[in-house]
């Protein structure tokens, strides 16, 4: 009998539901005054997650992710972090998305990094098809597998962040140098404290104006 209802379901169409799934990032550190950069950087604690979207026709039941991992390497000289948890997916209509934060890690090393996970329908009969967004085309790519996504990252070197800080503290700092060469000390002084107290009485008059 369990048999003969196992093969009605099998027999049964299934719903496909497309979902976009996009890696996502955010410092645990927060410092003031500080560049959001758009991949991870090295050494740099972080808690990551998914944004998830339903770019498809079909309402979405929801599912339950698991064996979300990140690795690095070809899997034998590289490694491979696997998340503690098992989140769950939210119902979703077509054209809704949300954010779901759930593990944190610290990258030691720099790089190409991929990010796969398997999804489990909530609804028996669901098959979940995801699409790999690349977001500088602004291109969905469908991935091979049902119930499951991948898609590649990247880790910056802090290096090379540290570099790129340094090259433009030296850059400020070779402009102050010719503005004071070129015009004096004094007048360039002169210039920036008459900026500011220009830019402030143009603020005071534009929120006088608000509050009338």
């Amino acid at each position: 009998m369990e048999e003969k209802q196992e093969e009605q379901l099998e027999l049964l169409p299934k719903k496909q539901v497309d979902l976009r799934l996009q890696f996502i990032h955010r410092p645990i550190r927060r410092r003031w005054f500080s560049r959001k950069y758009p991949f991870l950087i090295q050494n740099e604690p972080f808690e990551y997650g998914l944004k998830i979207k339903n770019i498809g026709s079909e309402s979405f039941s929801g599912a339950t992710i698991s064996e979300f991992t990140i690795s690095s390497g070809d899997g034998f000289s590289g490694f491979a972090q696997q998340a503690q948890s098992t989140p769950k997916i939210k119902a979703l209509n077509p054209n809704e998305e949300y954010e779901l934060y759930f593990d944190r890690y610290t990258f030691w090393h720099e790089g190409s990094i991929g990010t796969r996970c398997k999804l489990s329908p909530d609804k028996e009969g669901e098959v979940i098809k995801t699409y790999q967004h690349h977001r500088d085309h602004d291109f969905d790519e469908p991935y091979k597998n049902e119930n499951e996504w991948w898609h590649d990252y990247y880790c910056q070197s802090q290096q090379q962040l540290l570099q790129t800080r340094t090259n433009n503290l030296i850059l400020v700092l070779t402009m102050i140098t010719v503005i004071e060469a070129v015009f004096g000390l004094k007048y360039s002084l002169k210039l920036i404290i008459g900026s500011i107290a220009w830019g402030l009485s143009q603020l005071t008059t534009l929120l006088q104006w608000l509050a009338s």
